[in-house]
């Protein structure tokens, strides 16, 4: 039987429509191979990349915990250390990056090439499937500057299928340092798995 890949069909890309969390995985996908390292952090990083499709040898990396929130930049950092040879991408959310993401500090300092990709909703999203309200929303950042803060890397800044993609290929292309990927997904643009996942939580406490 045909594997996960093709039951869900082809993807065509839509240059010109906004960029969505799961449209995003899609195109993500069309670039992993066995020689990537997928990192995710917690809340919608990790359960839209479950919509991953997962190659040969490719590694997963996630914590089990929204405790663990943050996780996903400084692992990306030990990753790439550990393994040098393999390509290190790293989802995040906006939320999750203000926690921890200033090791990218010592990613430049050792002129690291691994990919950050930031899902800017602009505040907590699984949480505002749970139980909405303004202290979800965080203080916004230009994550695509903090390269040129940081002294090395490459930022960009996304908001449509084509900037994404432009974006990507470049990011995994560079060799050099650091790639950032700032993605404006909107604040009620969720994964499907988080969709499902949030309506469930959402009843338990609310009940």
């Amino acid at each position: 039987p045909p594997g996960p890949a093709a039951a869900r069909g082809d993807f065509h890309l839509a240059p010109e429509q906004p960029i969505t969390t799961t449209r995003l995985v899609r195109r993500l996908d069309e670039s992993l191979d066995d020689k990537t390292i997928v990192i995710a952090d917690v809340g919608d990083a990790l359960f839209a990349s479950s919509e991953l499709v997962i190659q040969g040898q490719t590694e997963f990396l996630s914590p089990a915990y929204y405790t663990s929130m943050g996780f996903a930049v400084p692992a990306a950092l030990g990753a790439k250390m550990a393994r040098p040879d393999l390509t290190v991408v790293a989802l995040v959310g906006d939320g999750a990056f203000q926690m921890t993401g200033m090791e990218l500090s010592t990613v430049v300092k050792h002129k690291l090439p691994l990919t950050v990709i930031v899902l800017d909703n602009a505040g907590y999203g699984t949480e505002r499937l749970i139980h909405d309200g303004s202290f979800n929303d965080i203080n916004p950042w230009q994550y695509q500057l903090l390269p040129e803060l940081l002294g090395g890397g490459t930022g960009y800044e996304v908001r449509t299928e084509g900037d994404f993609d432009t974006a990507l290929t470049q990011a995994l292309a560079d060799t050099t340092g650091l790639s950032l990927i700032r993605v404006h997904i909107g604040p009620t643009d969720h994964s499907l798995t988080l969709n499902r996942l949030g309506a469930g939580l959402a009843k338990i406490v609310r009940s």
